[in-house]
């Protein structure tokens, strides 16, 4: 069954283009890269993903890595069971279920 995740990238926009690119040299990489798109702003980059394996979570913890000034949230809802996660310098700092407040 297909459900739906939203991975956005706020912090430096400097760094932004660099992050893409290799978010992108990762995900290339990955036989199991479901398709997504991105989309882009001043304030940050958002991909959307219509999965039915899973959120390719190592691309982005790897990327995150490499890139500590940047803040990386997925969010997904599946079948209605929503969670999500904050991804800084490489380690996930913030799980949640259900709707999140924003704070």
């Amino acid at each position: 069954m297909a459900f739906t995740a939203i991975v956005r990238v706020t912090g430096s926009a400097g760094r932004f283009e660099e992050f893409r690119e290799r978010v992108r040299w990762l995900l290339v990489r990955d036989p199991d890269t479901e398709p997504y798109t991105e989309h882009h702003a001043d304030a940050g980059l958002e991909y959307r993903f219509e999965l039915t394996n899973g959120l390719p979570f190592p691309t982005f913890i790897a990327a995150s890595a490499e890139f500590p000034e940047l803040r990386v949230e997925a969010e997904w809802d599946k079948d209605g069971a929503k969670g999500g996660v904050a991804i800084e310098s490489g380690r996930p700092v913030e799980k949640w279920t259900g709707q999140r407040n924003p704070a």
